[in-house]
């Protein structure tokens, strides 16, 4: 039975071996053989730590939410703010794998962990200094915050507007400053009139 280091190494070879093929490939349906034979192992050592298909990709996606691209979730909005500067730069080191992450079921099946996550953590942060924003507008903030807060904002400033990392994160940043100045100053949202 191997060490719980050795163990650790194992799991860490078998993943970093998965997200170099990903990478090499520009595809995520990597075969398990594959995987094996890049980490030097065999087959079956593979389904020893990664009982199937879905764990190795739970897995991989904590991995790479925290060793590769090392995203902070922030305590305070200002981090929020600046977050997706981080985010930005980290995504043009590994342009391959971040818009298999943006664009393929299997990616985004990666991030979800971590976008739930940072969704909790968002409304914790945002309204704590500002509890009187209504729910209707916090709401609105929040989802829109979301959308920009996305590597597929920084694919989709890349691709349409040729935009590096730099200046994704210095727009998506702006946005998200924007609209927290503009929810936390509005007077409480009226309903919406009937007809």
């Amino acid at each position: 039975m191997p060490s719980d280091k050795a163990a650790a190494q194992t799991r860490q070879r078998i993943i970093e071996s998965f997200v170099a093929l990903i990478e090499e490939r520009d595809d995520v349906t990597v075969p398990t053989a594959h995987i094996a034979e890049r980490a030097n192992l065999s087959v079956r050592t593979i389904y020893k730590y990664f009982s199937c298909r879905d764990a190795l990709l739970r897995a991989t996606g904590e991995w790479l939410n925290t060793q590769v691209f090392g995203f902070a979730l922030g305590t305070d909005a200002d981090d929020l703010v600046q977050g997706f500067r981080i985010a930005a730069a980290r995504f043009d080191e590994h342009p391959n794998l971040s818009r298999i992450l943006a664009l393929t079921r299997v990616g985004r099946s990666m991030r979800i962990k971590f976008r739930n996550e940072l969704l909790v953590r968002r409304r914790r942060t945002l309204w704590r200094d500002t509890p009187d924003v209504p729910a209707a507008d916090r709401r609105r903030a929040e989802a829109v915050i979301a959308c920009l807060d996305n590597v597929l904002s920084w694919l989709t400033l890349r691709e349409e507007f040729d935009m590096n990392g730099s200046e994704a994160g210095a727009a998506i940043s702006w946005a998200i400053e924007v609209i927290l100045r503009e929810t936390r100053a509005m007077p409480p949202s009226e309903p919406p009139s009937q007809p």
